[in-house]
């Protein structure tokens, strides 16, 4: 796998943005497409969407899939249906080719990239292969028989067509060369970046520390999979050890009354709306660290945003995480099975050490900067997709 490195100047190619959902609305895929989207054309790139794509069946296909995993516990995956998979396909091809581009971009479009005639180069995104997901990650837990031999099927074919194949971690680049038989020269990881409408001001961040208690921060759409109950325990652990300390959780409450000492649960922040993502960005500057004991991430845009706020995380190291966290560089990374106290420990070790801590928060900022962000992503793609 190439970790590639920006040269020369990029020329402008026209890019078929192409996507099953519509990557110009920030809330599809947590705003990943559209930020990929813009910073590519922020690089004189001129993209063309082709998406929201289009197929009939898929409604039909999710009523039976709801009922067969009330009646039989399997899901069949609607999008992974044969027939929906040749709809969007064949709606792709039919927007692609009307769209006249120079080159197909298909961020998570193994559904239909597998289709696209070897006259198009076509350049395929992912935070990960099917076979890395596949019982780890919740999207793709309980999938049946049927579903997992037409998502592993469409990846491979996908795979295979590819010109340029591009992931933000070496733990999906690797699994793409050695599951998938991926030409490794075609194969290249770039870190992904912060989805912020705007980067915080470097000063602002990394300003004296306001006095007080060690302030932590978590932010996650689902309580049991981003492991809110360990950040739960973490606190607890901290302050039975005499360290005075706060949690914020925002994003998904508990699925039963939680009550502690120096908790405060934020159910929702819609970044969309502008009092509420200055509400957010208020929580990231007062915050000491970004605490995620997720079970599952394939990569984590979170911390890039964390790290642009200047605030050291700390995960596990499980999936893609290690590729967004520098352990004892812009964080720290625990075994995957890391409890309370492992966490409670690292926490209360640099929080002791101001000089130590202040040393983590400009490490942070100064990855964002470097390589955490979209700008430096779209430089360096761009550069690869001149080369096609």
């Amino acid at each position: 796998m190439s970790q590639s490195q920006p040269s020369g100047t990029s020329a402008a190619r026209r890019i078929a943005f192409a996507t099953v959902g519509d990557a110009r609305e920030v809330r599809f895929w947590s705003g990943t497409p559209f930020h990929m989207s813009r910073a590519l054309a922020n690089e004189g790139n001129d993209v063309v969407h082709v998406g929201p794509l289009n197929a009939p069946s898929l409604p039909m296909y999710r009523a039976y899939s709801r009922l067969r995993r009330a009646f039989r516990g399997k899901a069949l995956s609607a999008v992974h249906a044969g027939p929906v998979a040749s709809q969007y396909a064949a709606d792709a091809l039919r927007k692609i080719r009307a769209a006249s581009a120079d080159i197909v971009f298909a961020p998570a479009g193994s559904i239909f990239a597998w289709a696209i005639p070897e006259s198009i180069p076509v350049v395929y995104v992912s935070d990960a292969t099917f076979r890395l997901v596949e019982n780890y990650h919740p999207n793709y837990r309980n999938m049946s028989r049927k579903a997992r031999e037409t998502a592993e099927r469409l990846e491979r074919n996908t795979i295979a067509r590819a010109d340029l194949i591009l992931y933000p971690s070496e733990w999906a680049a690797e699994s793409a060369v050695k599951d998938y038989a991926a030409d490794p020269a075609k194969v290249h990881v770039i870190p992904w970046g912060a989805n912020l409408e705007h980067a915080p001001d470097r000063g602002s961040v990394l300003g004296e520390r306001k006095p007080g208690p060690c302030r932590l921060l978590f932010i996650g759409s689902s309580w049991e999979e981003k492991g809110a109950d360990v950040a739960v325990g973490t606190l607890q652990e901290l302050r039975a050890r005499g360290v005075d300390s706060e949690l914020v959780i925002c994003g998904c409450v508990p699925s039963k009354p939680t009550a502690q000492d120096g908790l405060t649960i934020i159910p929702f922040l819609d970044k969309n709306d502008s009092e509420q993502r200055e509400r957010l960005g208020r929580l990231y500057r007062e915050s000491d660290f970004f605490l995620l004991p997720t079970r599952a991430d394939c990569y984590g845009i979170v911390f890039c945003e964390a790290a642009a706020h200047g605030v050291p995380s700390i995960a596990p190291a499980t999936g893609g995480v290690s590729a967004a966290i520098r352990d004892g560089e812009t964080g720290f990374l625990l075994p995957r099975a890391g409890t309370k106290t492992d966490y409670a420990t690292v926490i209360a070790d640099v929080f002791a050490n101001p000089e130590r801590l202040a040393r983590m928060r400009q490490s942070c900022r100064d990855a964002f900067e470097a390589r955490l962000n979209w700008h430096a992503w779209s430089y360096r793609v761009s550069q690869l997709i001149n080369a096609l």
